[in-house]
């Protein structure tokens, strides 16, 4: 893949796992190993978009 294919699919891996993390944290607000997993799914999202964003 080219850079700008390459980054265009960082921000969207991004964008999809913030959608996941979101969903994930309503469904377990009283349990905290749902909110550690949505945690570290918001953490690999914003390293992605990082990741992307320095591609482009």
């Amino acid at each position: 893949m080219t850079g700008s294919y390459a980054a265009a699919g960082l921000l969207f891996l991004g964008l999809f796992l913030l959608g996941g993390a979101f969903s994930l944290f309503r469904q377990g607000s009283g349990s905290n190993s749902m909110r550690a997993m949505s945690l570290m799914l918001v953490l690999c999202a914003a390293m992605a978009i990082g990741g992307g964003m320095m591609r482009w």
